[in-house]
């Protein structure tokens, strides 16, 4: 029963461990698009030898909302690192569950062991006191 339990528990593990590497690799997607974009709000700031105000004006306005995207973009990956954090610490509270189970499995597994040597070893002792009884 509790091999049962345990074992649905490291499912529960693994299946929290997959979703974990999920959000890291989100969360390594997002990053490279937050860089990939303040990248090129950089370069945007470099190329700006336009002589004509309406020029200039369209290079400001396009900036100012690729920084607000870029903010956003800042936002997202934030909120995924911290998702990415809590899933983490839910995996190491499975974890440590999982592997407490294991070990009262075990120690309950070696509690049996001991109680069939007893009683095996009792088993022995009644059969040479019968026998010596036999003797005499």
């Amino acid at each position: 029963m509790l091999d049962k339990f345990k074992d649905m528990q490291q499912e529960k593990l693994d299946s929290m461990l997959s979703e974990q590497a999920v959000l890291k690799q989100q969360t390594e997607v997002e990053q490279q698009r937050l860089a990939q974009l303040k990248q090129f709000i950089d370069d945007m700031q470099t190329n700006n030898q336009m002589g004509n105000a309406i020029g200039l004006q369209n290079l400001a306005g396009m900036k100012h909302i690729l920084h607000g995207l870029s903010q956003q973009q800042a936002e997202r990956v934030t909120q995924l690192q911290g998702d990415q954090s809590r899933q983490q610490h839910a995996c190491i509270q499975q974890l440590s569950f999982t592997k407490g189970l294991e070990g009262v499995i075990a120690k309950k597994a070696h509690q049996i062991k001991q109680k069939q040597a007893r009683q095996h070893q009792n088993q022995l002792d009644e059969l040479v006191a019968h026998a010596a009884v036999r003797r005499s």
